[in-house]
């Protein structure tokens, strides 16, 4: 969890620095500086991360792990109020559990689908399409295609056959707000993911800072 505030925390003070140095330097009329909000960006998400189902409850030793993410994309304006974007991301998630130990240790955990603490790197790609609310604000849907490398799971219905790595693919919501330092935007992505071949399912939350070029 330090982890998490940590992040949070350099988060929102390089927004705020961001805002202050544009406010000081910029528009002499005092009128709002126009957002941008297209054209080729740098996203840096940091989060919550947690596994519902078996992965969870019983067999995690903390009900809430982390997810760290720094994503290259591009957005396109589709009409004056719909944009959609495209991103490569890559990060890297950590979640504490207890691994399966079906040799009979002191805590046996036969139903477990962990192989080992769950500390994988992630790589994707992330699609999302929003609507412009008012010149501000941005709603819309995303969804994400992951494959998480380094992360050794068993694989779903097995106690002896492992994955070296797991493909995740989830959707959720995202929105976003367009700062008056013009290139740079916060908001909150909210997705539900599926883990293929090891039959899990997680949730993530990740608050981000991007800036547009």
């Amino acid at each position: 969890m330090k982890k998490l505030f940590l992040i949070l925390i350099l988060l929102f003070s390089f927004a705020i620095f961001a805002e202050e140095e544009e406010e000081a330097t910029g528009d002499i009329s005092g009128s709002d500086l126009n957002p941008v909000v297209r054209g080729l960006n740098f996203k840096l998400a940091g989060g919550i991360l947690a596994y519902v189902g078996k992965a969870g409850g019983s067999n995690a030793a903390s009900p809430i792990g982390t997810a760290f993410k720094f994503n290259m994309g591009y957005d396109f304006n589709i009409n004056d109020a719909m944009v959609i974007g495209a991103a490569l991301s890559i990060g890297k998630l950590q979640y504490n559990v207890r691994p399966n130990d079906a040799d009979g240790l002191d805590q046996n955990y036969k139903d477990s689908p962990w192989y080992e603490h769950y500390s994988p790197l992630s790589v994707g790609l992330d699609i999302d399409l929003t609507w412009l609310i008012n010149p501000r604000w941005e709603f819309g849907a995303v969804i994400g295609f992951d494959y998480y490398a380094f992360g050794k799971t068993y694989k779903s219905g097995s106690t002896t056959k492992t994955n070296d790595g797991n493909i995740a693919v989830g959707g959720g919501l995202i929105f976003e707000y367009y700062t008056y330092t013009r290139r740079f935007s916060i908001g909150t992505s909210a997705r539900f993911n599926y883990i293929i071949d090891f039959d899990g399912m997680s949730i993530m939350v990740t608050p981000f800072m991007k800036y547009s070029f």
